[in-house]
């Protein structure tokens, strides 16, 4: 699971360790990371994937701030991939005077009936974000990785 391991003062910087099974091939678990249509059903409604360029990406989705709804864009740029094995995500997104920046290592291996992802790495929050407790950070983050990919899950059934 998703944990939040420091902080520093010049924005808030968030270490991120998560792992999980999928109950899926690592075939589909490395499209639905890598592939931009493969990830599209998997997403909140209102959230649009579109690859910009060789191992880019660009994630726009309707978030909830209170009673605000901005959309949120996120540019990813993925470097050092092993096709069905590993990559280096590197993600920078702003909206509404908050930001973040961060990169993360991603790997896939196969746990038998099962594909385990592995995502370590780091980000730093600015603006707004800075306020936002890392325990609510950590719920939201692990949040959307555990309904993504059960979602992954539930479409290779």
């Amino acid at each position: 699971m998703a944990a939040i391991h420091a902080r520093v003062s010049e924005g808030v910087l968030l270490e991120l360790d998560y792992e999980r099974p999928v109950a899926a091939p690592g075939e589909t678990v490395w499209a639905a990371l890598t592939d931009p249509e493969a990830m599209s059903p998997h997403l909140p409604a209102a959230t649009t994937v579109v690859k910009t360029g060789p191992d880019k990406i660009r994630v726009s989705m309707k978030i909830k701030m209170g009673f605000l709804r901005p959309t949120v864009s996120v540019d990813v740029q993925l470097s050092d991939v092993a096709t069905n094995h590993s990559f280096r995500s590197t993600a920078a997104g702003k909206s509404m005077g908050a930001g973040l920046e961060g990169s993360a290592r991603v790997t896939i291996s196969d746990a038998g009936t099962a594909t385990f992802v592995r995502m370590a790495g780091t980000v730093e929050t600015t603006g707004l974000l800075k306020k936002v407790p890392d325990s609510k950070i950590n719920t939201a983050v692990s949040g959307f990785l555990d309904d993504y990919f059960a979602s992954v899950e539930r479409h290779h059934r």
